[in-house]
């Protein structure tokens, strides 16, 4: 009944007061790109940061050096970080006084303790260098005995010797560097 009440004055062509409420395609294509753009100029740059990346590579190498400390007290057995600087690599082992003995698995991936930089896969830090690694004499190998004292270990005539003042592995990433420091008698380990 209300409807056939209804008269049109406009003959079909009248628009309502209020105006539909909503953005137009070009509007919102609009906004996709300026998003697109912005996505591609902002994500690479914090994907590549090299301050990060080294800082990540760095918590990593403390964490597995505290490991293997860690682990030398727990299995009272000598525990060794042996850093290749040629092959750009670390491996933890178990040992004796006398030296590294076998690798060591990663508790995470089940597979050999051996972390690569500049790689790829589970076990690396892409864009990450190792420079250097020095507990002493030169030495490339940590040790910790069954008390968590580091040692720097001599492969010439397997020997640990305590290590005196501080052992460090140097990384870097671009132009970022950091110095991962081991400290003698504690073996409390920091980065700078």
């Amino acid at each position: 009944m209300f409807a056939s009440n209804f008269v049109d004055h406009c003959g079909g062509r009248c628009r309502s007061s209020a105006a539909p409420s909503g953005f137009t395609l070009v509007e919102i294509l609009l906004v996709v790109i300026i998003l697109g753009i912005a996505s591609a100029l902002l994500v690479p740059q914090i994907g590549e940061r090299d301050d990060l990346q080294a800082a990540s590579a760095a918590r990593v190498i403390m964490s597995d050096l505290l490991y293997a400390q860690n682990h030398a007290i727990a299995t009272q057995q000598y525990q060794y970080v042996t850093f290749n600087v040629a092959n750009q690599q670390y491996t933890l082992y178990s040992g004796t006084p006398t030296g590294p003995g076998t690798i060591l698995t990663h508790p995470v991936y089940l597979t050999n303790y051996v972390m690569n930089f500049g790689g790829s896969g589970q076990n690396s830090f892409p864009n990450v260098t190792l420079v250097s690694a020095n507990f002493g004499n030169n030495q490339p190998t940590i040790a910790f005995d069954s008390m968590g004292v580091p040692y720097f270990y001599t492969a010439a005539n397997s020997n640990n010797t305590a290590i005196s003042g501080v052992g460090t592995v140097q990384i870097s990433s671009g132009g970022y560097s950091l110095t991962i420091d081991v400290a003698q008698d504690t073996g409390d380990i920091s980065v700078q």
